[in-house]
Order: C-alpha cells, then sequence, then structure tokens
C-alpha cells in the first residue's frame, strides 16, 4: 500500500495527516450512510421503486471507486518531488 497522506481531519485549528486508504474508507462509510438516510427520510425501500433503485446503484458504484482508489494511484518516474 501507498505510503500517500491526506490532510483531512480538522483538529484544534489544525488538520491531521490521514493514510489515503483509511481517508477513502472514511468517505465510502459516509456515501453508503447516505443510503441509510435516504431510506429513512422517505420511509421506503430504495429497491421498492426503479429510480431509486438507480440511485441507489450509483452511490454503492461511487462507494465501490473511492475504496479503490488507493490501489488506483500512482506517481509517474520524475513527478516524485512534485506529488500527484
Amino acid at each position: 500500500m501507498s505510503d500517500i497522506k491526506v490532510k483531512s481531519s480538522y483538529i484544534n485549528n489544525e488538520f491531521e495527516d490521514e493514510s489515503i486508504y483509511s481517508y477513502c474508507s472514511k468517505l465510502s462509510k459516509r456515501n453508503n450512510a447516505i443510503l441509510y438516510l435516504l431510506e429513512s427520510y422517505l420511509n421506503k425501500k430504495l429497491l421498492s421503486d426503479s429510480e431509486l433503485a438507480e440511485i441507489r446503484s450509483v452511490v454503492l458504484t461511487v462507494s465501490a471507486d473511492i475504496v479503490r482508489l488507493p490501489s488506483l494511484l500512482y506517481v509517474e518516474d520524475g513527478d516524485e518531488n512534485e506529488g500527484l
């Protein structure tokens, strides 16, 4: 796994460094939480309606892409000092 860091959690007026893997995992979980909130707000399952099922599918696809992101990142030769 990469040692790429993300400035994420804002604590005491400063950002905290976090691994790209844990940051993406956290984003994916937040994204998935939207599905639960949406079902609660609508008071119905997202799979009960074709348009809601499509929204659910998009959210789950984005979550999966976010989780895979750390393994897809790379730095090309000559760019090591410039970051991504």
